[in-house]
C-alpha cells in the first residue's frame, strides 16, 4: 500500500469520525489548536537551595513545514516569552523533510528571551534532513547546539549543568563519556530528543532531569485512550507525554508544536512547558 494512499485513507477515516457525536466537537476544536502552557514543578537532584525556583522553558518538535507555519511557531515563541523564563531549552526536530527552512526557524528562535540563554539539541528529523545546515542556522543566531556534551550555565545563584545528546536515530547515547566531567552532586538537566533514552541514562546511575519531545503526545488521541497515529514513534513508545520517574531520573516529555504525517492534532495540543526546578534540600529542611 502506498504512503499517499495510506494518508488519504486515514484522512477519510478521521473526517468520518469527526461527523459523529462528541468526536465532531473534538475534531473542530483541535484541528488547529492553540498552544497550551504546561506548568510543572520538578525536583532536580543536587539543585542548591539558592537556585530553587529557577524556571526553564522547553520548546520541542517545531517541524517548520510542510504543516507547521512560521505563524504557528511565532505563537509558541510569544507564549514562551510571556513566561519570562530564566533559560530556554529546544529539544529537536526544528525541520521535517528538508533543511531548507532552517534559517527561518532559527530566526524565529532568535526572538526567544531568557537571561541565561537559549540552547538546543537535535532530533531525528534534523539529522535526516541535514544536521549541518540546522546547526549552522542556529549557531549563526547565537543558539548553541549541544551534541553529546555539557555546558555550565552560571547564574547569580549557582551553576546548572546542561547536557545535550544527539538523537538515538544517530547513535546510542554514550552517557559516561558525555558526562565524564559532571559530578553526581551537581544539578544536571539533559536535553534528549527521544524519551525512551531514559532507560539507558538511568541504567548508568544518573540522577538528573531529562527533558524530551519526539512523541507529539501521540498527536492523534481519542477520548483519552491509546493514541492513533500513522506510526508509533521509534524510541518514543514507553514515555508518551508529561512526567515520569525512571530509576533516579526525572523525565519530562513535551508534546511539541508541529505535526508529522497529517496536519492534525487531536487530544494532544501543542505545548510550551514551564519547568520550575526545585531543590530536594528544601524538602528535607
Amino acid at each position: 500500500m502506498s504512503a499517499s494512499y495510506s494518508r488519504r485513507s486515514l484522512l477519510r477515516q478521521l473526517t468520518a469520525l469527526a461527523a459523529v457525536g462528541s468526536a465532531s466537537n473534538a475534531f473542530a476544536r483541535d484541528r488547529k489548536p492553540s498552544v497550551l502552557i504546561e506548568r510543572v514543578e520538578i525536583l532536580v537532584p543536587g539543585l542548591p537551595p539558592a537556585m530553587d525556583g529557577f524556571r526553564l522553558a522547553q520548546l520541542s518538535d517545531l517541524h517548520l513545514e510542510p504543516f507547521t507555519t512560521a505563524d504557528d511557531i511565532l505563537q509558541s515563541v510569544q507564549a514562551c516569552n510571556s513566561l519570562k523564563p530564566d533559560m530556554v531549552a529546544l529539544t529537536g526536530d526544528f525541520v521535517t523533510h528538508t533543511a531548507r527552512p532552517a534559517p527561518l526557524v532559527a530566526e524565529l528562535m532568535s526572538l526567544l528571551e531568557a537571561p541565561y540563554g537559549v540552547y538546543a539539541s537535535l532530533g531525528n528529523h534534523d539529522f535526516a534532513s541535514g544536521a549541518p545546515e540546522v546547526i549552522r542556522a542556529l549557531t549563526e543566531r547565537n543558539i548553541p547546539v549541544l551534541r553529546n556534551e555539557i555546558r555550565r550555565v552560571h547564574t547569580d545563584k549557582g551553576t546548572l549543568i546542561l547536557g545535550g545528546f544527539d538523537s538515538m536515530y544517530v547513535n546510542r547515547p554514550d552517557v559516561r563519556k558525555t558526562l565524564q566531567d559532571w559530578k553526581q552532586h551537581q544539578p544536571l538537566v539533559l536535553m534528549m530528543h527521544e524519551p525512551d533514552a531514559a532507560d539507558t541514562i538511568a541504567e548508568a546511575g544518573v540522577k538528573a532531569l531529562q527533558i524530551s519531545g519526539h512523541t507529539h503526545g501521540g498527536q492523534l488521541v481519542f477520548r483519552g485512550k491509546a493514541p492513533m497515529s500513522l506510526r508509533r514513534a521509534k524510541f518514543g513508545k514507553k514515555y508518551l507525554a508529561g512526567r515520569y520517574e525512571v530509576g533516579g531520573l526525572q523525565v519530562y516529555v513535551n508534546r511539541g508544536i508541529g505535526c508529522v504525517g497529517v496536519p492534525l492534532r487531536i487530544g494532544a495540543p501543542p505545548e510550551v512547558t514551564e519547568l520550575t526546578l526545585r531543590s530536594p534540600e528544601l524538602l528535607r529542611a
